[in-house]
């Protein structure tokens, strides 16, 4: 930050070269604290929070994280486990998924009659899929058969593409990667 120890002494002293020298030699002590409570601040938010903070959130919700696992699905996996709520009701299990895996990516139904949850999850949120699997578990009723499907591209939505624009691509990455409109 450009915060100068200078800046808050009176405008009579500033000039003198021993303030100069005293605020200049603090000035990187200052700095390092001024950081350092920026980091603990940013810590205690979820969205900000760094390695040491997500890791104290990990270790009082009981989540052991993976080795190869980013910030990014660190976050994730905690906010799972946030917002889980019981009692567990259809409208807001979609307000969880909405919040997890993001507008749109998913869909979560039941069928009438039967105690069957069918939950697809799109390409955009298929880094998620264990995680949204342990949720179901978590808060979906034990009396209901919970079916979880990753949903891939299909004809209809790759029929936007040229053959030019998919021949970059193989099988595989048409089927499940995300593409872009114009790629």
């Amino acid at each position: 930050m450009e915060r100068k120890l200078i800046d808050y002494l009176p405008y009579v002293i500033r000039d003198y070269a021993e303030f100069q020298g005293i605020m200049g030699s603090e000035q990187p002590e200052i700095e390092k604290a001024w950081n350092t409570t920026d980091d603990l601040l940013d810590n205690q938010f979820i969205p900000t929070a760094g390695n040491m903070g997500l890791s104290r959130w990990e270790k009082i919700l009981g989540i052991i994280p993976k080795g190869t696992d980013s910030l990014e699905d660190r976050r994730f996996r905690i906010l799972t486990r946030i917002n889980e709520e019981l009692p567990y009701t259809l409208p807001q299990l979609r307000n969880i998924l909405e919040t997890l895996c993001g507008k749109g990516n998913y869909s979560a139904d039941v069928e009438e009659g039967t105690y069957q949850l069918l939950v697809k999850i799109g390409l955009a949120a298929k880094n998620n899929f264990n995680d949204v699997e342990s949720l179901l578990n978590r808060v979906v009723p034990q009396n209901m058969v919970v079916t979880l499907l990753q949903l891939y591209n299909t004809h209809a939505e790759l029929g936007r593409f040229t053959h030019a624009q998919l021949a970059a691509y193989t099988h595989n990455q048409l089927r499940n990667e995300v593409l872009k409109n114009g790629e």
